[in-house]
């Protein structure tokens, strides 16, 4: 057997417990891919990631990251906050430092930021997404959800992105707080239309000072319910500014966006659009996160 160190990050939240529970292997240079699956299945998290060195121009690392079932494009928040506290990005003095890792997105910055008046906040700043109208039949995804016809909100469009996300908006906040997803049908829906995930949104939050408060169901991807989902997040940013929920204005506009709430692990997220000639051009990510737990996972021949 081999012996594999292993943290337990949860991130979108400054306090255990809270946000989106990842585990991330630093040193994961020699693993082969089934043995990165094998790993996640066993954490059985919404997310296992491994760093490894990359050839890649322009990159400094290569990352991976795998659902207890497959492989998946991106997360990252959790992984840059373990890197951080094991001194793997330099000096944690005060200021701001930038690393761009390999991924099966291409090539992902990643800015931290930290100042005396503040927390150290991650920014991922993934490819700018598209979104484009739903052309998939609704009732049985809205069936599967859950979701009354009636709690849909009729005023606002549901889009596909282009991470294979579905973004559906929903009428209030108590409605959302209600879906009750039946997991193997979303699952097998979700499957046939070759979606990543299913958004359920809305504009009532809990927090006076939020914007958008959503759930996110990937079950055919092997996570039931994620507790808090940054990559849809960089979508929601564009979302956002579609339906009027940020100014009209060019600049920088951020917005704070909620999730984890019905699963007793809030999250909260800094989403911020970069606005130049009416259109989004840049979305970044922010949040922070928190280390929960730190160990060795001993890995059998496999």
């Amino acid at each position: 057997m081999r012996a594999v160190t292993i943290a337990q990050v949860d991130a979108f939240t400054a306090r255990p417990f809270g946000g989106n529970p990842a585990g991330v292997v630093l040193d994961a240079e020699g693993l082969t891919d089934s043995e990165m699956a094998a790993i996640a299945r066993e954490m059985n998290l919404a997310e296992t990631a491994y760093v490894t060195r990359t050839s890649r121009d322009g990159a400094d690392h290569r990352l991976r990251w795998f659902t207890p079932k497959m492989e998946v494009e991106f997360c990252g928040h959790a992984t840059v906050h373990a890197m951080l506290a094991a001194g793997r990005l330099g000096d944690p003095a005060m200021g701001t430092r930038r690393v761009t890792f390999d991924a099966l997105v291409g090539l992902l910055p990643v800015t931290v930021e930290r100042t005396r008046e503040g927390p150290t906040v991650i920014w991922l700043e993934p490819r700018l997404a598209e979104l484009s109208p739903c052309h998939v039949p609704l009732e049985p995804l809205r069936s599967a959800l859950g979701l009354a016809l009636e709690d849909q909100d009729a005023s606002l469009p549901v889009v596909r992105t282009s991470d294979k996300d579905l973004v559906i908006p929903c009428r209030c906040l108590a409605a959302l707080r209600e879906l009750r997803p039946a997991m193997q049908t979303l699952a097998d829906l979700g499957q046939a239309q070759g979606l990543r995930g299913i958004c359920v949104t809305t504009r009532e939050t809990v927090e006076r000072a939020s914007t958008l408060h959503s759930r996110f169901f990937a079950p055919h991807v092997g996570i039931p319910e994620d507790p808090v989902t940054g990559s849809v997040h960089a979508s929601l940013g564009v979302y956002a500014f579609a339906i009027g929920a940020l100014p009209r204005s060019d600049g920088i506009h951020r917005f704070v966006a909620e999730q984890g709430d019905s699963l007793g692990r809030p999250g909260r997220l800094t989403v911020e659009v970069t606005v130049a000639q009416g259109h989004p051009t840049r979305v970044r990510v922010g949040g922070q996160a928190v280390t929960v737990l730190e160990g060795t996972l001993f890995l059998p021949d496999l």
